[in-house]
């Protein structure tokens, strides 16, 4: 028994060495950072002599006072509404049609997936140029067929959907990946029995694929949201925010206060608020979508 207990203490002796890397870059790049965000949101922080004045609640009372805030939060909420939606909905169709073996499934699969793998600072640049109102290529295409070019990025009413179609494009290859993964190890005898008892191919999958799928359906809409939720760089290089403030996001007004306008203070504030925004969001998501499905 001696020797047990002695083998288990090393054990977690072990455990606990391996893991400590891990936890020091936690607590020095995760931790540490959230913490002095939150003390630096009480103070009005002069930029140049780094001088803290507290001011108490003063940062977060303005924010919900500031339009382009607001503004930033509406477009924040339809933009990961919009890409979460459309993201799960055709990586799962993309999934559900690449789960099938047929000639050429696996040039698809890497056709599909090569996006989520690519730069986004690329893939921004070239999605802007695509949108150009007079050598764009959609535009050029809706000319040919006799139809009038769009604002894709000109247009107040449009601009945002068409950051919309940039970030679906880029990560729906991995959510497709993440299904695909969960559609491949639903057993097959479930279809089958279904099968037998007269099931349609619909019931089978409103009745045996969504509610097993449930666990990768949770991963992807998750990771989906905190992605959609601190969008930056397709906003940074394609709109710059504009036009008249309709891609204004939050991490973008962030990054405008702080790097902009030099306002550490209120910059951590509206941080967070962001945090707040996203914890209440993923908390709402796992409550709603978690599983106790064994199989």
């Amino acid at each position: 028994m001696p020797k047990v207990q002695k083998l288990q203490r090393e054990e977690i002796k072990s455990s606990f060495l391996l893991l400590l890397p891990a936890t020091i870059g936690l607590l020095i790049f995760s931790f540490y950072p959230i913490v002095s965000a939150a003390r630096t949101s009480f103070f009005d922080v002069s930029a140049l002599s780094l001088k803290y004045d507290p001011i108490g609640f003063t940062n977060y009372i303005k924010a919900f006072q500031d339009k382009i805030f607001l503004i930033s939060i509406g477009n924040t909420l339809f933009y990961t509404i919009a890409v979460v939606l459309l993201q799960i909905l055709v990586a799962l169709i993309f999934a559900l049609i690449l789960k099938n073996a047929f000639f050429g499934v696996g040039f698809f699969r890497t056709a599909f997936f090569l996006p989520a793998v690519t730069s986004l600072v690329v893939v921004s640049t070239i999605w802007k140029i695509f949108y150009h109102t007079d050598v764009g290529i959609f535009n050029s295409v809706l000319q040919t067929i006799g139809l009038a070019p769009v604002g894709w990025l000109t247009d107040a009413n449009v601009v945002l959907m068409s950051i919309v179609i940039v970030g679906v494009w880029k990560e729906v290859g991995f959510s497709m990946l993440v299904l695909l993964g969960g559609l491949n190890i639903i057993p097959a005898d479930y279809y089958e029995a279904a099968a037998i008892d007269g099931a349609s191919g619909w019931t089978g999958f409103w009745k045996i694929t969504l509610p097993l799928l449930r666990r990768s359906l949770l991963f992807v809409t998750v990771l989906a949201t905190i992605n959609a939720i601190k969008v930056f760089i397709p906003i940074y290089v394609i709109t710059n925010g504009g036009p008249m403030n309709s891609t204004q996001t939050l991490v973008f007004n962030i990054y405008r206060n702080v790097f902009g306008y030099y306002k550490l203070g209120y910059g951590s504030a509206l941080s967070m608020i962001l945090l707040l925004i996203v914890g209440m969001v993923v908390g709402l998501q796992f409550r709603l979508l978690r599983s106790d499905v064994e199989y």
